[in-house]
C-alpha cells in the first residue's frame, strides 16, 4: 500500500491520468491476499501486485479502454495450467473495482504513503453511485464529499471510521440512501524499532516475522538514530526499549515520546522503570505523556526465556494495535472478532 501510494502521488504530481484497483468480490481463490491495491497509469505503468501477469494485463486493458475516468467493475478469471503457475490452490473470479485516482482526496495518498490508518466511502451503486470518494483519517477528520451529502454521508463516515477502529485491514458492503457504499479502511500492519541487544532482539525479530511485521534493531541511541528508525516504522510505529543503559533508554524513550507513537513499551524491573521516569521527568517530559510508555513491556503471561518474552511483547502490541484489552475469550461477552 505505501508503495502504491507513492506511486500514485508521483502520477497526479506530474499531471498523468491512473486509477486504483482493489478486489471487492471473490469467487473461489482460497489463498488469493484480498487487502492489496495496485495503481495502473495511462502511460501504461501497473504497480503493485494481483493475480499475475494476467491480472495486469487484463486490469491494464480495462483500465485504457475506460479512460482512467470513471468508476467500474472488472471481472478477472483464473483457471487451468494459470492457476499451479500463480502458486494459488484453486481458481476463480475476482472482481476488481478501478477508481480514477483524482476523484479521491489526495489526503488517502498522503496518509498511506506515511503508514497511517485511512479509511474511504464509495458509492458503487444505484442513483448515487459514481467515482467520487469519501476519506476519513483516524481522529475522525474527513475529507472529500459523496453526491447528496448530509445525514446519509455523515452516518456512512461514522461507518468508516467506525471500521478503521476496528485496527484491521478490511471492506464492507453498505445500503444507503442512494444505492450501496463501499467502506474500506486500511490499516497498516505495526513496524517494530527495537532499542537494545541480545537474544530478546533476535527473539522479537523472529516472532514479528511470523506475523509479516518488519523490524529493525539499534543498540544505541546516538543523535538521530532513533528519529531515523521512526520515521521508517511510520505511523504504525512500536518502539521497544530493552536497554537498561540510561544514556540509551532516556533518550530513545524520550524521543518516542515527542511523537505521537502508538506504542512505546520499556522492559525493566519496577525500580528500574522508576529511576527511568524520574529522568524523563528531569528532561522534561510531561507526567501525562510518561503514562504512555507500557511498564514493564508486554503481557503477563509468565515466561522468561528469550523467545517467551518476545512473545509477551509482541502480543502486547498486537493487543494494542487491535485495541483489544487481551484478556482470555472465555471472559468476554458478545462477538469474538469485536
Amino acid at each position: 500500500m505505501q508503495e502504491v501510494a507513492e506511486v500514485v502521488s508521483r502520477s497526479v504530481d506530474e499531471g498523468r491520468k491512473a486509477v486504483i484497483g482493489r478486489v471487492i468480490e471473490l469467487k473461489g481463490f482460497s489463498t488469493l491476499p484480498v487487502d492489496e491495491l495496485v495503481a495502473i497509469d495511462d502511460a501504461g505503468g501497473f504497480h503493485g501486485e494481483l493475480l499475475g501477469a494476467p491480472g495486469a494485463e487484463r486490469l491494464r486493458s480495462a483500465a485504457a479502454a475506460m479512460g482512467f475516468d470513471r468508476l467500474e467493475t472488472v471481472p478477472v478469471e483464473i483457471h487451468g495450467p494459470m492457476v499451479k503457475q500463480l502458486g494459488l490452490a484453486c481458481g476463480g473470479r475476482a472482481d476488481v473495482l478501478l477508481q480514477p485516482v483524482l476523484s479521491i482526496p489526495h489526503q488517502v495518498w498522503s496518509l498511506l504513503a506515511a503508514r497511517a490508518p485511512v479509511a474511504m466511502v464509495t458509492m458503487i451503486d444505484g442513483p448515487g453511485a459514481g467515482p467520487a470518494a469519501l476519506a476519513v483519517d483516524r481522529a475522525g477528520q474527513t475529507w472529500g464529499a459523496l453526491e447528496g451529502g448530509g445525514a446519509a454521508t455523515s452516518k456512512l463516515a461514522e461507518q468508516a471510521h467506525d471500521l478503521l477502529l476496528d485496527g484491521r485491514t478490511a471492506s464492507r458492503r453498505v445500503e444507503a440512501e442512494n444505492g450501496v457504499a463501499l467502506i474500506e479502511a486500511w490499516v497498516p500492519s505495526p513496524r517494530l524499532v527495537v532499542i537494545g541487544s541480545g537474544e530478546v532482539v533476535t527473539a522479537i525479530e523472529a516472532q514479528a516475522g511470523l506475523l509479516g511485521w518488519e523490524s529493525r534493531a539499534a543498540d544505541t541511541a546516538e543523535p538521530g538514530e532513533v528519529e531515523e528508525l521512526l520515521d521508517w516504522a511510520g505511523a504504525t510505529a512500536a518502539l521497544i526499549v530493552l536497554s537498561h543503559d540510561p544514556h540509551v533508554d532516556t533518550p530513545a524513550l524520550a524521543t518516542g515520546l515527542a511523537r505521537p507513537t502508538p506504542y512505546i513499551g520499556a522492559m525493566g524491573s519496577r525500580g528500574t522503570q522508576s529511576r527511568r521516569l524520574q529522568r524523563l521527568a528531569a528532561e522534561g517530559v510531561p507526567a501525562d505523556q510518561l503514562d504512555r510508555i507500557h511498564r514493564p513491556i508486554g503481557l503477563n503471561l509468565g515466561g522468561r526465556r528469550g523467545a517467551e518474552v518476545a512473545l509477551a511483547i509482541v502480543a502486547e502490541i498486537l493487543s494494542c494495535h487491535y485495541g483489544r484489552d487481551a484478556r482470555p475469550l472465555r471472559d468476554i461477552s458478545g462477538p469474538i472478532h469485536g
